[in-house]
């Protein structure tokens, strides 16, 4: 079997999004057609799905930071964050040596 990576599933995660919206939009487009709603309505239904789908998006890329910073903890690695806290503490003991040097 195959190894899926993160990338392949962000991938099939934008994939299924932009076909949601693909058939949304068409869905809105053949309920104005048909009298349904109104454009202005539809406009803003699809308006209405687009932020939603953007504030999807945006917990999915946090959930996916989340994982990766744990998965990273798990392994004992360093992240970004671990090696500027410990510059700043290395920054501080210097001056604390040239403190005790004067």
């Amino acid at each position: 079997m195959e190894k899926v990576s993160l990338d392949d599933i962000v991938k099939m995660g934008l994939g299924t999004m932009l076909i949601a919206k693909e058939k949304m939009e068409g869905l809105v487009e053949e309920a104005i057609k048909q009298g349904d709603i109104s454009k202005e309505e539809g406009n803003k239904m699809l308006e209405e799905l687009k932020k939603e789908a953007q504030e999807r998006a945006k917990q999915t890329d946090r959930a996916i930071r989340d994982e990766i910073h744990r998965q990273l903890k798990e392994l004992g690695l360093a992240t970004k964050e671990d090696i500027a806290s410990l510059r700043r503490e290395i920054t501080a003991l210097k001056h604390e040596i040239e403190k005790l040097r004067s």
